[in-house]
């Protein structure tokens, strides 16, 4: 019996097949859950990197951000007409730009981070503690494994 290329040998779609589906429906329902917020899921995702991390240039918050550094720079002037975030000039490199989060994007980004708990506590509903636990190890196992670690 011939099976299609996202099924295992028992018809059942693949680990890579399901994770990609995750992947689309998490990203499709946490975009619409920042909806009201007026944030997009691409500028949460950035205002994340930079509650993390500080202050971060462009290109590097791009690539944590999973996209390219020309959209990561139109999201920024976005995020700067805002008021979430300001560029400044980085006194170790003449011509590297900064990206900083304002008061107002911290704001923003808090606000953000109660919707992504309350989506995260749904989406892993009926799961023991000890079942997420599990998850989180293997998905991070699985990300090991792809970077060669």
């Amino acid at each position: 019996m011939k099976h299609e290329p996202w099924e295992d040998g028992s018809g059942q779609p693949t680990v890579s097949y399901n994770i990609g589906r995750l992947d689309r429906l998490v990203s499709q329902r946490l975009g619409e859950a920042l909806k009201p917020l007026g944030v997009s899921l691409p500028q949460f995702t950035m205002l994340s990197n930079l509650q993390r991390r500080g202050a971060t240039a462009n290109a590097a918050l791009a690539a944590r951000s999973f996209i390219s550094p020309q959209a990561a720079n139109q999201i920024v002037n976005t995020m700067v007409e805002h008021g979430w975030v300001t560029k400044r000039n980085d006194p170790n490199h003449g011509r590297m730009v900064l990206i900083e989060l304002t008061d107002s994007g911290r704001d923003v980004f808090a606000r953000c981070m109660k919707e992504a708990a309350a989506f995260e506590a749904g989406m892993l509903q009926g799961l023991t503690p000890e079942s997420v636990m599990m998850f989180k190890a293997t998905v991070q196992r699985l990300l090991d494994n792809l970077r060669g670690g």
